[in-house]
């Protein structure tokens, strides 16, 4: 009996890692097809296929968040949150990323992007302000300090008020 199930076992576990593998190949191949016809309407994107676009990448993390897709498929869904102006569902996404994928190589871009969605999506100044530095204080050495650094020095200022700025400051150096 023992000879006989040992190997049935084993058939059993393969149909299965081979139906979850075949389950997540088609949805990066949905995901795959949906970018490329996204990428391939440029400028002027279908907004039904962006929602399908986001739709599916938060549904793959959901039904395998332990696949190493699914970080990536995480921070894409991200951007393209921003990139509709939906900033409560970037923020909602920001979250989820920071708290499911601590470790993941992009949690400083993660962190400005934060603090980028606080400031120019939900116009929090305060809490783009504290995350900003809290960007600053874990990561003062990458290609984004500087930029955070900007957003904090002009945090809430007019365009008006930032022409000033760049007009006083030529002026200044001309007359150097």
């Amino acid at each position: 009996m023992k000879s006989t199930l040992f190997p049935l076992v084993a058939f059993s576990i393969m149909v299965f890692a081979f139906a979850c593998t075949s389950g997540i190949k088609k949805e990066m191949t949905a995901i795959e097809t949906l970018e490329k016809e996204l990428t391939d309407q440029a400028a002027r994107p279908d907004p039904d296929k962006l929602a399908s676009l986001l739709d599916a990448y938060t549904a793959f993390v959901d039904n395998h968040p332990a696949d190493s897709m699914a970080p990536q498929y995480l921070y894409k869904a991200i951007n393209l949150s921003m990139g509709v102006n939906n900033g409560v569902k970037a923020m909602q996404l920001t979250d989820r990323m920071l708290n499911e994928y601590p470790k993941d190589s992009r949690m400083p871009e993660v962190i400005f992007l934060k603090a980028y969605i606080y400031e120019n999506q939900l116009s929090n100044l305060g809490l783009a302000l504290k995350t900003y530095q809290d960007f600053l204080s874990r990561f003062p050495e990458h290609e984004l300090a500087d930029d955070a650094q900007a957003a904090i020095d002009n945090l809430g200022k007019s365009p008006e008020e930032l022409i000033r700025e760049f007009e006083a400051r030529a002026a200044k150096q001309a007359g150097n």
